[in-house]
């Protein structure tokens, strides 16, 4: 087997990630437990995009706009189409950062951080090299905040409680919202 056939046989893997973390976004009033007792906050914001994947025909479905409402995502959801990609915000502490996750191949689309200090308002003793490696620190942040839901998600997803407990209070949580 290939490479690109074992990522594709695993692409749903991306896709249940977006639907639980929208789950449990919803679930949690956004806040989420990570490893090491540590709580972000997931919010899914202003545009996201579900399909049918496999289907023969394209069936998609997109939410773009401060005021489309997720209430047509979860119809969608109940259709069976399966998040693509959504725009995210994810809290830890005092930074916030905001992207753009593809569910098929767990892909960034875009990733924007907190703002580093601006020029003026730097300790000019330090340099840009200083505004660089806060960059670079808030990058590397961000990241493992991302990681690290994935990684409590894929311990959940190989635990008996998925099966359990967590898929069918998400299928209770599909068919049950208002449309």
């Amino acid at each position: 087997m290939d490479f690109l056939e074992i990522l594709n046989e695993k692409s749903f893997l991306g896709r249940e990630f977006l639907t639980w973390l929208w789950f449990k976004s919803e679930k949690t009033g956004g806040t989420i437990e990570i490893s090491g007792g540590k709580f972000v906050e997931v919010l899914f914001l202003d545009r996201m995009t579900l399909d049918l994947a496999g289907a023969d025909t394209p069936q998609t479905v997109s939410l773009k706009g401060e005021h489309s409402g997720l209430r047509e995502g979860m119809a969608a959801l109940r259709e069976g189409k399966k998040i693509e990609e959504a725009r995210v915000s994810v809290r830890a502490g005092d930074n916030t950062f905001t992207m753009l996750l593809k569910g098929t191949w767990f892909s960034f689309g875009a990733f924007r951080t907190p703002p580093v200090l601006p020029q003026g308002e730097a300790d000019p003793d330090e340099g840009p090299e200083a505004r660089f490696l806060e960059k670079a620190a808030l990058i590397e942040e961000g990241m493992e905040i991302v990681d690290s839901l994935f990684e409590h998600f894929v311990k959940l997803r190989i635990s008996d409680q998925w099966e359990s407990t967590e898929l069918p209070e998400m299928r209770k949580w599909i068919g049950s919202s208002a449309v």
